[in-house]
């Protein structure tokens, strides 16, 4: 059931990852950073606000309600308005879709994982392994090469993030292989107008787990 209750919570985690959008727009606009890594910032804040879910909401409205407002949003600006967000995507990527994706693969995710199994975490964790294990691998990757490139450092930084963030799923093993597959996802999907890893991480991880979990756990 939607808590009205829980209504000022809904308020903080918005607020938050709309802080991050805007920071990551000021860390663009110094030129300091590459989108590539501006755009990490908007991730991790994403995160911050999936993983506060399972603590602050009874249920998995709130948070398919967020995961909705936040599609519509960026994929208006995206369309209509690209410089809003230029640090998140937008102006700055025109050609991809990847920033809409991001909080469009919760909304599945959410439905069928919280909402219909029942199991917060089977539906936050695919979520976690794109906002904090796709953000490391990015980072560790600009600062090895020095440009966007899907090097093995990166695969290694990401797959040791996704497997500490696995610990919130129980029993583990189901978390690990979503790691696994969410690090396999990273590291060979490639960037199109319509495809990309923002996609296929979340989407195939959850995949893994929900049938792990579903055949017995």
């Amino acid at each position: 059931m939607l808590d009205i209750k829980e209504l000022p919570f809904v308020i903080l985690i918005a607020g938050a990852v709309l802080t991050g959008m805007y920071f990551a727009n000021i860390m663009y606009d110094t030129g300091k950073i590459a989108h590539h890594v501006s755009r990490k910032i908007s991730h991790m804040a994403g995160g911050v606000g999936f993983l506060l879910c399972p603590f602050l909401f009874s249920s998995f409205w709130w948070p398919l309600i967020l995961s909705c407002g936040f599609t519509m949003l960026l994929l208006y600006t995206h369309l209509y308005h690209p410089f809003t967000f230029r640090g998140t995507g937008g102006s700055g990527r025109l050609q991809a879709f990847a920033e809409v994706h991001y909080p469009a693969t919760a909304i599945p995710i959410i439905a069928v994982g919280w909402g219909y199994l029942h199991q917060p975490w089977l539906a936050i964790i695919p979520l976690l392994y794109l906002a904090f294990g796709d953000a490391v691998t990015g980072l560790v990757r600009n600062r090895i090469y020095k440009r966007e490139v899907k090097g093995n450092a990166g695969s290694i930084a990401m797959l040791l993030v996704c497997a500490l963030l696995a610990y919130f799923m129980k029993p583990y093993y189901i978390g690990m292989a979503g790691a696994v597959v969410a690090t396999l996802a990273e590291k060979f999907t490639p960037t199109k107008q319509y495809l990309d890893d923002n996609l296929t991480i979340p989407l195939f991880s959850a995949l893994v787990m929900g049938l792990l979990f579903w055949l017995g756990g």
